[in-house]
């Protein structure tokens, strides 16, 4: 429990620096994570996770974006991997941010509890703020339809990719309630563009 509690503070610190960290972003890719970081106060982490996607797609070199992105993966959904992901990508874009060590002490944290992803492409790992986490690099990419069944089933989702990562694929969030409840792991995914699987 203590462990928990002094990783939120540093998450809570490292928050309050990263919001003067700033460089050329533009105006609009600011607005989108500002929204974010309102959803983000409000403990809405899928509709802040959109907020901060949008702003990559604006401007994919917004660092706080990217930290942002850990913060709500982290405190909302404890997805690990996720966040460390992220918080790496902040820390690759803002070099010279005053909050760096505070930052790199919180991903070393977050490789001790990450779990890695399966090796085998097109598992479905996790729902993540209403969206897949497919297991997996290289089968998909930003905006492929991916098909979601159980083994050998008929399809219950097309879903966009949304963001690739090393390990993985995140698919677009999954607003119906119906569809989002029948996502589990044991589901399958494939990519209908009929890229090859690794």
């Amino acid at each position: 429990m203590r462990g928990t509690k002094v990783l939120g503070t540093v998450v809570a610190v490292a928050l309050l620096a990263c919001s003067a960290w700033a460089g050329d972003v533009p105006r609009s890719a600011r607005l989108v994570k500002d929204a974010g970081n309102q959803f983000l106060a409000a403990k809405k982490y899928s509709d802040a996770i959109d907020c901060y996607f949008q702003a990559l797609e604006i401007y994919p070199q917004f660092s706080e974006a990217h930290y942002n992105l850990g913060v709500s993966f982290f405190k909302g959904y404890q997805a690990m991997g996720l966040a460390r992901y992220h918080f790496n990508q902040y820390l690759q874009l803002a070099p010279d941010a005053p909050d760096y060590d505070n930052v790199l002490a919180l991903i070393q944290t977050l490789e001790s509890r990450a779990k890695p992803l399966p090796t085998e492409p097109g598992q479905v790992v996790a729902t993540v703020g209403g969206r897949l986490l497919v297991s997996g690099a290289g089968w998909a990419k930003v905006g492929d339809r991916i098909e979601v069944a159980e083994t050998g089933d008929d399809p219950c989702a097309c879903l966009l990719a949304e963001y690739i990562y090393p390990d993985g694929v995140l698919t677009q969030r999954v607003w119906d309630e119906g569809t989002l409840d029948r996502m589990k792991s044991s589901l399958v995914a494939s990519n209908l563009l009929g890229r090859i699987l690794p």
